[in-house]
């Protein structure tokens, strides 16, 4: 009771000065509603994807639409790389894995417009030339109409508030310093401290005030330390979008 006690006499110990105040008080103007932060509305840009046949030879993850019904994921989630890895998994006729974009409970075929280059190295695994786990897909009959993903202009600096979309969940983080190969030819990443699952490939990273697309997700880090995930970063999008 004493706890809860105090604040309350000091209003009535205020006397007939304190109702002029709550008057006031009561008589101002609305503070006016914050904005929604664009990054909320850059989480439409996502869709579902998926490569080869469950439950044993399937990848799945996440595509960002980058307009005109171009999509961009993690080239290992289409690749087929990931069927490779695993030894026992039938390619295709084409020797490529069928992959199937999703977006908003509608599904459609895709086939890959462009995709990165990786090599395998003894006790080292995966890595693509120039950082490059991207891949370009476009669906083979039309699915529902998502908004485009604008790609970060400049590298948002350490500590900036980003937004995680995957198909799994939506969550705040924030961006962390660059990551770089130690052999510059597999390139340079940005990180998050988060530990991502699998089926979060591909998952789109926005900065969470001006919704651009700060990277998208490759793989975690192995190294033992904190939580880390790496992402491909806007700059390496854009390069890898030129023709």
């Amino acid at each position: 009771m004493q706890g809860g006690g105090a604040p309350l006499r000091a209003t009535i110990g205020a006397g007939g000065a304190a109702l002029p105040l709550l008057l006031l008080a009561a008589c101002a103007p609305p503070s006016p509603a914050r904005p929604p932060e664009a990054g909320l509305a850059a989480t439409a840009t996502v869709a579902e994807i998926r490569s080869g046949q469950a439950p044993n030879c399937n990848a799945s993850g996440a595509a960002i639409h980058l307009g005109g019904g171009h999509f961009v994921t993690a080239a290992h989630v289409v690749d087929g790389s990931v069927q490779r890895l695993r030894g026992f998994c039938p390619p295709d006729r084409q020797g490529q894995p069928a992959i199937t974009l999703g977006v908003r409970g509608t599904e459609a075929p895709a086939r890959i417009l462009r995709a990165g280059r990786d090599r395998i190295d003894a006790g080292i695994g995966q890595r693509y030339l120039g950082g490059e786990d991207l891949a370009i897909i476009a669906p083979t009959r039309p699915l529902p109409a998502l908004p485009a993903a604008t790609p970060c202009a400049a590298p948002p600096p350490p500590g900036t508030p980003a937004l995680l979309v995957t198909p799994r969940r939506s969550i705040r983080t924030r961006l962390l310093a660059p990551w770089s190969d130690p052999d510059r030819a597999f390139g340079s990443y940005l990180e998050i401290p988060e530990t991502l699952a699998p089926g979060e490939s591909g998952g789109a990273v926005f900065v969470a005030a001006s919704g651009c697309l700060a990277g998208i997700v490759s793989h975690r880090d192995s190294d033992g330390g904190p939580p880390s995930t790496r992402l491909v970063p806007a700059s390496t999008i854009a390069r890898f979008m030129q023709p």
